[in-house]
């Protein structure tokens, strides 16, 4: 085994235990960087290999094959190419699906409604509500939408900071009355737009829940 694939193998078997432990990020965006990677590799080099084969790897001339040494190497190595990346594309296939199976679980489970009375603010600035059911805390997040220019386009992004964290076990109201207390006592936003998530996974909070619940809030405001 080579050390391209002693590597990609290794890799694999550590996204799919984080997988198994139902920690998707950054798992699946290391396994989808990885694909683009392998597909960039097959598109700059299909011509090569097209070019090869039509025109140097076997030519007929009065009825006698002749082969190129070097062309034929070179051959040798855009075939050995190929099947490694097929070889990669489908192993990681796996870790792909799995990570599709869990984030849409989590997204069906992970329920989100607004509890301000507007909808979204000039400064795209608000709160959201999230809670770590696997460390038993209610945490209340101050989020803004960025704008962001990539290759003259432009797109959003949502940038979020903790500033309260309440455990379970000190809950006595609501969380929409928990919610209208701190914003009343903060005063850091003017009528602010107020999100609360409601969930029963315990899933990793880092890994999982977190970064599905922004990305859900995200396309959320962004329709």
């Amino acid at each position: 085994m080579g050390n391209n694939q002693y590597t990609i193998l290794n890799k694999v078997k550590e996204w799919s235990n984080n997988l198994h432990r139902n920690r998707l990020f950054p798992t699946i965006e290391e396994s989808i960087q990885l694909n683009l990677a392998l597909e960039d590799i097959l598109r700059d080099n299909i011509e090569s290999k097209l070019w090869f084969d039509n025109e140097i790897r076997s030519r007929k001339i009065n009825e006698r094959f002749i082969v190129y040494e070097k062309a034929h190497q070179i051959g040798n190595q855009l075939d050995k190419l190929f099947t490694f990346i097929d070889w990669a594309l489908e192993l990681n296939k796996q870790v792909l699906e799995e990570g599709r199976v869990i984030k849409n679980f989590v997204d069906e489970n992970l329920y989100v409604k607004r509890i301000s009375t507007i909808e979204r603010n000039y400064n795209g600035k608000g709160y959201f509500i999230l809670p770590n059911n696997q460390n038993q805390f209610l945490n209340i997040y101050l989020y803004e939408i960025i704008l962001d220019w990539s290759e003259d386009n432009l797109y959003q992004r949502m940038s979020s900071n903790l500033v309260r964290s309440i455990p379970f076990y000190l809950i006595e109201k609501s969380v929409e009355e928990i919610v209208i207390d701190f914003i009343n006592s903060s005063k850091t936003l003017y009528e602010p737009v107020v999100y609360i998530f409601e969930t029963d996974l315990d899933f990793p909070f880092k890994e999982t829940m977190f970064p599905i619940a922004e990305e859900k809030l995200l396309k959320h405001l962004s329709s």
